[in-house]
């Protein structure tokens, strides 16, 4: 069976975007063309899944991604987790928090705009 090895998304700043993901989640850079056109870098966690962060081309339209996409990270607390990024700035989605019996998750965006999630899980997803 396949699995997933990245997601991609754009921002005008790809480099800020790279240090957010490197400070907020702790993604490490496995592949460096910030000098590229457009300029970009894959971010990786430690089991290997990566994150393409795409410079936007210029005129390149903005999506509204609240039905359409998002990148979900687990944590082992949601609430500690989210004061902390509340403490950075970062505004979450009151109408979208979820806390019941099989998870808790709460939705927010990076600096550029890009949809994220934060989710504990009872039970694995997919498990």
């Amino acid at each position: 069976m396949s699995r997933i090895e990245h997601v991609a998304i754009f921002a005008a700043d790809p480099a800020a975007l790279k240090d957010f993901y490197e400070e907020v989640f702790g993604l490490r850079v496995i592949l460096d063309n910030g000098r590229g056109t457009p300029p970009g870098y894959f971010l990786a966690d430690n089991a290997g899944f990566a994150v393409e962060i795409i410079g936007r081309p210029e005129g390149s339209p903005v999506v509204d991604q609240r039905y359409s996409s998002h990148i979900a990270f687990l944590v082992e607390d949601v609430l500690a987790t989210r004061s902390e990024l509340e403490a950075r700035g970062l505004v979450f989605e009151n109408e979208t928090f979820v806390d019941n019996d099989s998870m808790t998750t709460a939705f927010f965006r990076d600096p550029e705009g890009n949809r994220l999630q934060i989710v504990r899980r009872k039970k694995p997803l997919g498990g």
